[in-house]
């Protein structure tokens, strides 16, 4: 997920917005909404739901991998 647009750090970024506020803040908070929304229901349906951050992907693609790539490990040894 992109940090400005899913609200990373919201309560510090919030108050630093200074351009088109009511729309900007109703947007990304919205955003932050939804995303918690579908994590909700994908974990209903069953899903285990894994979100990172932009520069997470970014600077450390590896580990990012290497907890995808754990979890599905783990969940091939459970099905057998």
């Amino acid at each position: 997920d992109g940090e400005y647009w899913h609200g990373k750090n919201w309560e510090e970024r919030r108050p630093k917005i200074k351009t088109n506020r009511d729309f900007w803040i109703a947007k990304i908070e919205r955003n932050i909404q939804r995303d918690q929304e579908v994590n909700q229901e994908l974990k209903r349906l069953g899903y285990t739901v894994f979100r990172f951050w932009e520069t997470q992907v970014k600077k450390n693609l590896e580990n990012c991998l290497q907890i995808t790539i754990s979890h599905l490990n783990s969940f091939e040894k459970s099905t057998k």
